[in-house]
């Protein structure tokens, strides 16, 4: 009753032994899979970020310098077109409104 170790202990400690020596190589087969999925899987992370940053740089900048340039000749345009007709249209109410000053009636004070 007083031994240190009981016959089911020494029993499944060997047991555990065995069945994990046993098991080692398919251990092993399963990690080199797994490594090697995290092989491909970093490989191919990095050709899309990669693309990614090439996409950007060819295709993204260059078409956002060409639409703001466009903007900015569109916005340039219309205000070289807006500006005349915005000076007559002052012109003419500037002439409309004296015209129309100097004929009213003076008041009496």
């Amino acid at each position: 009753m007083t031994a240190v170790f009981s016959v089911f202990t020494v029993f499944a400690t060997l047991l555990l032994l065995v069945c994990g020596l046993a098991l080692l190589p398919a251990l092993l087969v399963v990690g080199a899979v797994v490594l090697a999925f995290t092989i491909a899987a970093s490989v191919l992370g990095l050709v899309f970020r990669l693309f990614g940053w090439l996409l950007l740089a060819l295709l993204a900048f260059p078409l956002m310098l060409l639409a703001g340039g466009l903007a900015l000749a569109f916005g340039v345009a219309i205000v070289q077109a807006a500006l005349p007709l915005l000076l007559i249209v002052g012109v003419v109410w500037l002439i409309a409104r004296h015209h129309r000053d100097s004929q009213a009636p003076a008041r009496a004070s």
